[in-house]
């Protein structure tokens, strides 16, 4: 019964969330190793929470992003054996000037950028780089974002930026995906 609990899971797992790249169990671990497991949620975002993202980001609300899934990330508490979240993982995605870029970020219950994962990358392949993604790692949303003076771009101007704006956008996503 476990295992086939198990494929399940898997299988589940790797289904495309609405438009964007499938995220695999593997990538998931990858942004969160220290989770226990993760809970797939979907979760409708209401006219005024598109409009707090739209105001918070200064950048478009995607059609994809009104229908979220989030991959929320839970450990077991050794005291209680219950499980906690941690955070959570959306798919995110970007126009760079070349084609689109799908990324899984991964969201500290704070809103912080945990880490950034390129799913597919049909544009500049220099934004994979690590030092660049690394820049966005710890971001909150009290943070300034400026393009020009907060980051070093690589590759194409145009794709990175877009890139970051599409992180950020995430960030303000993950929590209209936590508020109730």
């Amino acid at each position: 019964m476990e295992k086939v609990f198990l494929l399940w899971m898997t299988v589940f797992l790797m289904v495309p969330a609405l438009g964007h790249s499938p995220v695999s169990r593997e990538t998931l671990k990858r942004l969160f190793p220290e989770a226990d497991n993760f809970v797939n949620r979907k979760k409708s975002l209401t006219p005024e929470q598109v409009l707090k993202v739209k105001k918070a980001t200064g950048d478009k609300v995607q059609e994809v992003d009104k229908n979220l899934t989030g991959f929320v990330a839970v450990v077991k508490e050794p005291q209680t054996n219950k499980m906690k979240s941690i955070g959570a993982v959306l798919l995110v995605g970007a126009e760079g000037s070349t084609g689109t870029i799908d990324m899984a970020v991964a969201y500290n219950l704070d809103g912080s950028v945990k880490k950034v994962f390129i799913t597919e990358n049909k544009d500049d392949k220099e934004l994979e780089s690590e030092g660049f993604l690394s820049q966005l790692e710890g971001r909150s949303p009290s943070d300034s974002w400026d393009l020009e003076r907060d980051f070093q771009l690589v590759g194409d101007p145009a794709s990175a930026q877009a890139l970051i704006r599409a992180v950020r956008r995430g960030m303000h996503l993950f929590l209209a995906f936590i508020s109730r």
